[in-house]
């Protein structure tokens, strides 16, 4: 799907999240921490599988039977996980391509987390769009804020008048916090599977907010 792709017009063409979002009527899904390729997954995150291969396999037919090819996803970071070393080296970067061509949506939104290699013009090409952070107001009648970040923040922008934030990185484990939701595939609540933004900010949006208390 994207092989053989000018790297640099594909960097030119990508639109910034934030007014994607805003403006979109495509159905929106969310994920993180695939960690496509990482063996130790299954041991340090209670993933059932009998390989790493059968992992890889059924994350990404989970993505391909809840996300059409023109919806967005929007992964929050930790697409793969590389073997030893800290530099990709050019069979790292085949591999992330092999497990992109293998997932059906042709918009992918990348918010970076720990594992992915930052300012690799080779990876960066793969998503419709990377980046840090987006903070945005207006997703489909959602009036609230949603801040999307890897790590799961205490106070982000916007909190204690409402605002949501959706995170990855922490597998399931992190402490629950009001309108803050882990969209990792090992949360428990999300069934190794994306989620479908507009219905789990729906549920969100229905806790009270949370953040400073003022006297």
């Amino acid at each position: 799907m994207l092989q053989g792709m000018d790297y640099s017009s594909r960097m030119a063409s990508t639109k910034p999240l934030a007014k994607v979002l805003a403006n979109t009527e495509r159905q929106i899904f969310v994920t993180a921490d695939s960690h496509f390729g990482h063996t130790d997954a299954m041991q340090w995150y209670g993933r059932q599988y009998a390989s790493v291969e059968a992992m890889d396999d059924a994350l990404i037919d989970g993505i391909n039977a809840r996300v059409d090819a023109q919806d967005i996803l929007i992964h929050l970071g930790d697409f793969m996980v590389k073997g030893t070393g800290r530099r990709w080296e050019r069979e790292d970067f085949k591999r992330a391509q092999q497990y992109r061509d293998r997932i059906h949506c042709e918009r992918v939104h990348l918010i970076q987390g720990n594992h992915d290699p930052r300012g690799e013009d080779m990876f960066d090409a793969m998503f419709e769009s990377v980046g840090e952070i987006v903070s945005v107001k207006g997703i489909q009648g959602i009036e609230e804020r949603v801040v999307l970040f890897h790590y799961p923040l205490e106070q982000w922008q916007g909190r204690p008048t409402g605002a949501m934030h959706l995170h990855g990185h922490v597998h399931g484990f992190g402490s629950d916090v009001a309108r803050r939701h882990d969209c990792g595939v090992d949360h428990k609540d999300n069934a190794c599977t994306p989620l479908c933004l507009t219905e789990l900010l729906t549920r969100m949006r229905a806790t009270p907010p949370s953040g400073f208390v003022r006297a």
